[in-house]
Parts: structure tokens; C-alpha cells; sequence
């Protein structure tokens, strides 16, 4: 395998530039609390000799905020190994000068207090502003906190910014939501059904202090990307992985004590706080609209929104924030776009990073040059853009770029003022009967009988959220395709945006799902997948234009909007592929795949197993945004 191309030269020079103040950090471990009596548990890592005010990295997670790892296995797992996304960072920004604060967020961890929802506003986002507030007022600040964190506490350091402190200056969620309804929930309107029961049952284990459920579920997923995922299957046995569960558990023992609990009792009250923590998946299965809210929410009334960043974005004011995803990282990087574009038109200082990477920055799946492990130095990307925000002697260095995106097939970095970049423009392929894709539209029918038992298979984007190691190439799909249109050999094109699938369908079943997928297949007849997208039908949707003229779908998603279709009734359907920055080159094609169902992931929408599609192709087309070569 060829090494991944996505280093960035300019890192090391920043850091010569910037270089070790100090080796090693000093470690404490306390109980904060609140202003409800709660107590939350904070890990305080300061530089090893460090004299005077330091600028701090908060770090707001619910996974665990450190392992306690057997005695006599500490010398075969050191912290980059238990911890391979947060622990570079926490020894580069220490050594350079930094405070690094990690938090086991409330009812979680080693922390006390319960779990209404996840992000819950007048819980662990109210803790967070309290725990900065602790922070400045400690003699080793310098009176400036920033926050970052991947996944579920990239979400955390997002909803920081939204909290008013001043202290807090500068924000990087990475690899994580913006909206929670649209981003993983339910992507099209459809249950994102497999992640969220995996996501709770892996939560409900930590809850349990029993972290080797997380764990074998994560090497269960890395073994699906690495070998045959038939012979995996076979192997993924309930009963293998709740042994390999007991084993890891008893090697890392559950989450670190505090330091003052030496015999364990807090940690013990803690955990039995957890026992009332409310399942998200108990209450998703009860929710078809973006309004709907679960009959048994502790927060009555209250649906995805209410924990989501998207609602409370004009809350952000005077923070800087990197938006930081992956082309193959679920819908995130649709996340990271939405976030920057939201935040840029109120005026934040708002930057935007996606790069070639599954969720978490681990692995390059660029298909132009797949290196399996990622050499993009994130964690002095972070410190370039911290600096400018946090150390007053660096004020006015900044040397982060507004836009970075990876471009896919080409390979490198490419950096703008806007996404998509500002020459993009739209071309449309239309659909044919003869199942083509081409530049003039055409007229005629295509039928044909769908079914609904087709999957997505174990290594989609879906699956990394929950495995930072997954090679998610989109292969092992089962079933067979309901339609699939082609180009003619391309030009040489860069597809830059979210591509639109614009299909007018008449299904058998009013409430029914599509899924596209877009592949670029190469001369010898190779496919890779590069975008997909979802739309479960009793959604409405509508094609419209943003400022520079590109397609965009709108859809709310709520129970007053819905599409009440009859059988067999036809309409118009708009469904956004996710984004991408893609070299098409000479000679390669561009396939469309539809199917009706990923069960895999999704939740079949009611009804049979089979249902019958009539696509009208004259009214259907694909419209690419595509940057002139």
C-alpha cells in the first residue's frame, strides 16, 4: 500500500518555529462542583516545570476521560495507545506550553448526576461554563480557554462557544454534528437506526464502568474493514464479543478515580448515579419528524433540536471556530460545511478543514492514493490555530486558512475564501431510459420491481463514527441495485459541492425510501464510492438556489410539511448527496446506483417487501457542481 499523501509540510515548520518548552506534564485528578451540588470529574495535565500563566484546552467528553489500567499491563499501553486521538495532542500542547483540562462529562465517567439527554443545556453545557470559570480563576491561567475534541465532544467544545463566557476564545469541533436530526439521527428523514442502538448499548456500558463493550464493539468494526467481511461475520459472534469484552475490561478496570478517592466509594456513588441516564435509541424509535418528541423524554416536549448546535448558532459571539471533517466520515463533513456557512453569515470567525479522512482523521481512504494511516499532523494543525487566540505574544499570527479541502483523486490541499470554491458552477447529467447519464435530456419511463432487503453493508462512512479504524470503502454491499444510470467517459472535471439527485418517482408505497450512491469508475471498470444520500419519501422537498446560483434542497422535516402521497401517485423527490471534492479524471465514468433500502443502517419505512418504482427520466437529472480544470 502507497503511503497517504495528506501530510502537510508546513506543519513542521510551524512547530520548529514553535519549538518544546517543556517534556512531560504533571497530572491531577479532582472533583469540581457545581452549583446544583453535582460533582464533576476533571483531570488538570500542566506542563512539567512550567512557571507563570498558561493558556488552557478544555476537553468535555462521555467517554471516559481517562482508563484506569491494570498494574501490570501500564507498561503495554501507554496513553497513545488507549487514547490515539487525544493523547498527541495533550503531550504537543503541554509541551508548548499549554494547561490541558479533561472532563468526564456529568453522569459519566467518574462524574456524578444524570443524563436527561445528550448536550443537555442546563447540565453539562451549563458545567462547562462553570468549569472555565474554575479555570481563570486558578493561579496558573492566563485568563484564555479554547476546546476542542472529536465526535460527541467536538459537540461539547462546540456548544461552549455558545455559553458567553469571554475566557473562551477559540473552538475546533472535529469530526462531529451540527445537527443532529439531519447529521446521524436521521440523514433524509430515515433512522439511523444501527448507529444509534450501538451508540446507546456502548454508552449504557460505560454507564456500567464496563468499557470493554465500547472496545470489542470498535475492534469487531476494525476487523470488517480489514479483512473479508463475510469471514468477520461469521467470527462477529455475540458470545466472542462479550468475551473479548470481560477480558479488556478487566485489563483497563474502568474509568480513573479521582485522586482523593482511594477507596473507590465516590467513584461507586457516581456510577449508580448513571443508572437513570435516558436512552437516545429508546426514544428515537418513537420519532418520525424533526418535531417529534419521544412520549418518554425527561425534558417533556422536546425533540433532536433541543440538544442540537444548529438551534443555538446566533449564541456564538466573539469565538473563533475550526470546523474539522472528512470526506468519508459519515455526514459529517456535510456538518463541518453547514457549521462554517452558518457561523460565516453572522459574521464569526468561522474556518472550514475536510480532508481525505474517516471520522476521527486516522485513515486517508483518498482513492487516488489510499494509505491506510493518515499522516496529516492534527494535532499541530490545532496548535497553529489555537496560538493566535490564546497566547498573547502570538495575537496576530494567524496562518489558518478560511477553506481547506482535500481534493480526492488529485491529492492535496486546496484553499479558498468560500466552499464550494467561488468558479463552481452547476452541470446536469440527465437520466435515460437505456439507463444513461448525459448532458441532453431525453424523455421516457423506466420501471421496475425494488426490493426492500437490500444493505449498505459493514464498511459504509455510517460505520466509522463508531470505529476510527474502519476502512470505509463502501464495498460489500448486498443485494442487487434497483436502477443504475451511467455517464460516457469524462473530461477531465473537479466535482466540488453537494451533488442533487432530482427524481420524479411514483412508488407503489407512498412512504417509501431512496438511496443514491455515486461512484467513479475508472477505464478498467473499477467503482469507487465517493458520495451517497438518502430520502425517506413522506418528506417533503423542494429544489431551490443559494446566493451564487448553485442547487440546494430544502426540507424541514416536520410533521406539518409532510408529503401525503397516494399509491403509485408521482412526484418530485430532491435528495442531497453528500459533499465532496473529487478529480474525475479523463476516461473515468460517473455511475448512479438507486436502491430501496440499506438495512444495514436504516429503518425500512412500513409496508412490503417488494414495491414497484416508475421513474419518469425526462423530469429526473443529476446536477453536479463542478470547478472548470
Amino acid at each position: 500500500m502507497r503511503p497517504s499523501r495528506d501530510v502537510d509540510p508546513s506543519h513542521a515548520g510551524y512547530l520548529r518555529a514553535r519549538p518544546a518548552l517543556h517534556t512531560g506534564f504533571d497530572r491531577r485528578s479532582l472533583h469540581l462542583t457545581m452549583r446544583d451540588g453535582v460533582r464533576i470529574a476533571v483531570d488538570v495535565c500542566l506542563p512539567s516545570g512550567a512557571r507563570g500563566r498558561l493558556p488552557t484546552i478544555v476537553r468535555q467528553t462521555r467517554y471516559l476521560r481517562r482508563f484506569a489500567v491494570h498494574p501490570l499491563l501500564r507498561p503495554l499501553l501507554p496513553a497513545a495507545t488507549l487514547d490515539p486521538m487525544n493523547a498527541p495532542m495533550r503531550a504537543l500542547f503541554t509541551s508548548r506550553g499549554y494547561a490541558w483540562v479533561d472532563v468526564d462529562a456529568r453522569g459519566s465517567g467518574a462524574s456524578f448526576g444524570e443524563r436527561p439527554c445528550p448536550w443537555w443545556l442546563d447540565g453539562e453545557v451549563a458545567d462547562g461554563r462553570e468549569i472555565v470559570e474554575w479555570i481563570v480563576g486558578q493561579p496558573w491561567s492566563n485568563g484564555l480557554v479554547g476546546s476542542t475534541g472529536v465526535s460527541y465532544e467536538g459537540t461539547t467544545a462546540e456548544f461552549l462557544a455558545t455559553v458567553g463566557h469571554p475566557a473562551v476564545r477559540a473552538v475546533a469541533p472535529r469530526f462531529s454534528l451540527f445537527d443532529v436530526y439531519t447529521d446521524v439521527a436521521f440523514p433524509g428523514g430515515l433512522h439511523n437506526a444501527y448507529f444509534t442502538h450501538a451508540w446507546e448499548t456502548a454508552n449504557a456500558a460505560l454507564d456500567r464502568n464496563d468499557p470493554g463493550v465500547m472496545v470489542a464493539l470498535i475492534y469487531a468494526l476494525q476487523a470488517y474493514g480489514a479483512f473479508d467481511p463475510a469471514l468477520v461475520r461469521r467470527l462477529d459472534h455475540p458470545a466472542l464479543r462479550a468475551a473479548v469484552a470481560r477480558v479488556v475490561t478487566a485489563g483497563l478496570a474502568g474509568v480513573a478515580r479521582v485522586d482523593d478517592d482511594q477507596s473507590g466509594e465516590a467513584l461507586a456513588a457516581a456510577l449508580r448515579s448513571h443508572a437513570e441516564n435516558y436512552s437516545t435509541h429508546a426514544g428515537a424509535v418513537h420519532v418520525t419528524f424533526r418535531d417529534d418528541a419521544p412520549p418518554d423524554a425527561p425534558v417533556p416536549g422536546q425533540g433532536s433540536d433541543f440538544f442540537s448546535p444548529h438551534t443555538y448558532v446566533d449564541r456564538v459571539r466573539d469565538v473563533a471556530v475550526l470546523g474539522y471533517g472528512g470526506w468519508f466520515d459519515g455526514a459529517y463533513a456535510s456538518s463541518a460545511i453547514r457549521r462554517f456557512e452558518a457561523l460565516s453569515a453572522r459574521g464569526v470567525d468561522a474556518r472550514l478543514l475536510v480532508g481525505p479522512w474517516i471520522h476521527g482523521g486516522q485513515l486517508d481512504l483518498d482513492p487516488g492514493a489510499p494509505g491506510p494511516a493518515a499522516q496529516f499532523d492534527h494535532a499541530a494543525e490545532l496548535l497553529r490555530f489555537f496560538d493566535p487566540h490564546l497566547v498573547p505574544e502570538r495575537r496576530g499570527e494567524d496562518a489558518t486558512p478560511r477553506v481547506r479541502t482535500w481534493e480526492l483523486g488529485e491529492g492535496g490541499f486546496h484553499s479558498h475564501d468560500v466552499w464550494p470554491p467561488p468558479e463552481t458552477t452547476t452541470r446536469v447529467l440527465h437520466l435515460d431510459a437505456a439507463g444513461h447519464l448525459r448532458d441532453a435530456p431525453t424523455e421516457g419511463t423506466r420501471t421496475a420491481d425494488v426490493a426492500r432487503t437490500t444493505g449498505a453493508g459493514p464498511r459504509s462512512r455510517y460505520r466509522t463514527l463508531l470505529c476510527p479504524f474502519l476502512h470505509a470503502d463502501g464495498s460489500g454491499a448486498t443485494g442487487t441495485d434497483a436502477f443504475t444510470f451511467e455517464s460516457a467517459p469524462l473530461s477531465d472535471l473537479t466535482v466540488a459541492g453537494h451533488p442533487v439527485l432530482v427524481l420524479h418517482l411514483a412508488s407503489s408505497e407512498p412512504d417509501d425510501a431512496v438511496f443514491a450512491y455515486l461512484e467513479d469508475v475508472d477505464p478498467l471498470g473499477r467503482a469507487r464510492l465517493v458520495s451517497e444520500g438518502g430520502l425517506r419519501t413522506l418528506h417533503r422537498t423542494s429544489l431551490t438556489t443559494d446566493a451564487r446560483g448553485l442547487p440546494r434542497v430544502h426540507a424541514t422535516f416536520l410533521r406539518a410539511d409532510a408529503l401525503r402521497l397516494a399509491p403509485d401517485e408521482p412526484a418530485t423527490h430532491c435528495l442531497e448527496l453528500l459533499p465532496l471534492h473529487l478529480r474525475v479524471r479523463p476516461g473515468h465514468r460517473l455511475r448512479l446506483r438507486l436502491t430501496g433500502a440499506d438495512v444495514d443502517h436504516f429503518t425500512t419505512p412500513p409496508g412490503p417487501s417488494t414495491v414497484r418504482w416508475r421513474i419518469d427520466v425526462g423530469r429526473s437529472r443529476l446536477l453536479l457542481p463542478v470547478v472548470p480544470r
